[in-house]
């Protein structure tokens, strides 16, 4: 497509040039469009552009990262080396100083966030130095303190993004901050030097960097094999973080009668809502997905012994309204199609959580007990 190809205004401008990032080959004409278009049309050629590997781009990524929001907006949803090799010696200049703040005060944690969001799915080997980086400071990290954001603020939550918080962050739950980071980029771009890095961390540094591993098998491998490894730590310490990974997944259902568009196609994925928004400032939020297989023994094995307590789950994909935050329920029933087909995995289904429901309290407004009983309550 040449320039004068292109729709003369408006949104048909806009998708137009948005598709140019699908080949390579429009390098220098998204590069031209990124000089010359205003608005919204400059944001879709500046996003486009940062899809391919066009090494002309280079001084304007080194701009970008070094703006107000680094760039996020931009090129968060980017995963090209040409990128990733610009902004990450930024990147980690800013979280080094950010540490050595943090290590003294409580952290405005804006930058810090845009900082993980720039992470996101890129193997560069400047960037795999920015993981390595955040491994070796994980205990610095698990000690920060947040800054209050708003009057009455207790602090005692944290997020990454919009759509993964913690409500109570612990020490504990802080130090997985990198490693959730990673499991995002995995899902994000399972490229091959993310996969060996999640591999050398787990290996180095063991505890929370077993979640991209575990991720990394669940995108990668057969769900069978998936099983066979890993089903054999539930029941261990090492359970935390199968269900810290199992809680980033989501099984797309759609009522029977439904009429309306849908997003996709059935079916579970690994779900992240990525970004974060400033009300009439900025909003780099999106969503991305991708459909995995598991193994139908892991549902057994989670719905084992529902009399006895539950784990905390934590930096879960939060998809259902009314849900009970930081819950093992709702990490289960988001695994779980709106039917399913095997009668006797929905008879233990149904005990689990009829058990369940009796057990916890919870406000009206908690859906997740309602859910199950209307899913698996019936033969």
């Amino acid at each position: 497509m040449t320039m004068e190809q292109l729709p003369p205004k408006g949104v048909r401008r806009e998708q137009a040039i948005l598709e140019l990032g699908r080949e390579e080959a429009n390098g220098e004409l998204l590069l031209q469009l990124a000089n010359t278009e205003k608005g919204k049309c400059k944001t879709a050629a500046q996003k486009a552009l940062a899809q391919l590997e066009y090494a002309p781009a280079a001084p304007l990524w080194a701009k970008l990262v070094k703006g107000k929001w680094m760039g996020s907006h931009i090129l968060s949803d980017a995963c090209s080396d040409c990128v990733s090799e610009q902004i990450a010696p930024v990147i980690l200049k800013r979280l080094s100083e950010l540490l050595d703040e943090g290590d003294t005060k409580p952290l405005e944690i804006e930058q810090l966030n845009f900082c993980f969001h720039l992470m996101l799915g890129k193997a560069s080997p400047k960037m795999l130095e920015v993981y390595r980086f955040l491994a070796e400071n994980a205990s610095r990290i698990a000690q920060l303190k947040r800054a209050p954001v708003y009057s009455d603020d207790d602090c005692t939550s944290w997020w990454i993004t919009d759509g993964l918080r913690i409500w109570d962050a612990t020490p504990r739950e802080m130090e997985k901050i990198p490693a959730v980071v990673l499991t995002a980029s995995l899902i994000r771009n399972p490229d091959e030097r993310l996969q060996a890095l999640a591999d050398e961390l787990n290996e180095r540094y063991g505890g929370s960097w077993l979640i991209p591993v575990f991720m990394k098998a669940i995108i990668t491998q057969p769900k069978e094999q998936v099983y066979e490894t890993y089903s054999p730590f539930l029941g261990t310490p090492k359970a935390s973080y199968l269900l810290n990974a199992l809680g980033l997944l989501d099984y797309r259902s759609y009522p029977e009668d439904w009429t309306f568009e849908r997003s996709g196609p059935d079916g579970l994925r690994a779900l992240i809502f990525w970004g974060d928004y400033s009300y009439g400032t900025y909003d780099t939020r999106f969503t991305m997905e991708r459909y995995v297989e598991l193994d139908e023994r892991w549902l057994f094995d989670l719905a084992k012994d529902p009399e006895g307590r539950k784990p905390t789950v934590t930096w879960q994909t939060y998809n259902r309204g009314g849900v009970l935050y930081g819950s093992y329920d709702e990490m289960f029933i988001s695994l779980l199609p709106r039917r399913v087909a095997n009668p006797e995995l929905r008879h233990v289904l149904r005990d689990y959580f009829r058990i369940r429901s009796e057990k916890v309290k919870v406000e009206e407004s908690i859906t997740v007990y309602k859910d199950a009983a209307k899913r698996f309550g019936g033969e």
